[in-house]
């Protein structure tokens, strides 16, 4: 009778130990960065020019790794991002005005109004490579701010901020170094 009774009591435990364990486990998303323009400029003189895509995991603990291609002139070259501490978005809440101007049968109105916007957003320091060169950095995003209440009205017109992702920071390798920027538009989350 003890040891049924142990049983059942240690089931409930593992059963609830599990059942916590499998609540607290962080939401996982696929993140995809697109670097408009890509720019190294050589220490050695010189400059080349093109464009890149990344992606990578992002969850409740922070970025992961980002694994893509440099698309340059002379060939593609393997690109790689990763945080060298913890890379945490944080959510922010904005308040955007509305304005709307329509005419009817009784005259023409003027309307104005607030609506609450949210976006992402997140900044730190990072390792890089880009082919054969090596170095650190600061990468910087944030996503497109979408409505999440009060929404404007159908013929309103708003600003509300749009997103961006920007890296900055020096590489070297065997032959080469120098400073590398790339930049582009909102990340997508997904």
């Amino acid at each position: 009778m003890r040891r049924s009774a142990l049983a059942s009591v240690l089931g409930l435990v593992l059963t609830l130990a599990f059942t916590t364990t499998a609540l607290a486990a962080p939401s996982n998303q696929t993140i995809s960065v697109y670097f408009s323009q890509v720019s190294f400029s050589s220490i050695l003189g010189g400059q080349i020019s093109g464009n890149a895509s990344v992606s990578g995991d992002i969850s409740d603990a922070g970025l992961s790794g980002l694994r893509g291609t440099a698309n340059l002139p002379l060939r593609d070259s393997k690109l790689w991002i990763d945080p060298t501490g913890t890379l945490l978005l944080q959510s922010e809440q904005l308040n955007v005005q509305w304005n709307r101007s329509y005419c009817n049968q009784f005259g023409c109105f003027y309307e104005y109004g607030f609506s609450t916007f949210e976006r992402q957003f997140g900044a730190g320091p990072v390792e890089i490579r880009l082919g054969q060169l090596r170095g650190t950095g600061t990468l910087s995003l944030a996503t497109n701010a979408t409505c999440v209440a009060s929404c404007p009205p159908p013929g309103a017109y708003w600003y509300a901020p749009t997103g961006f992702v920007n890296f900055n920071g020096a590489v070297i390798g065997n032959s080469d170094a120098g400073n590398l920027g790339m930049y582009g538009p909102a990340p997508t989350i997904n």
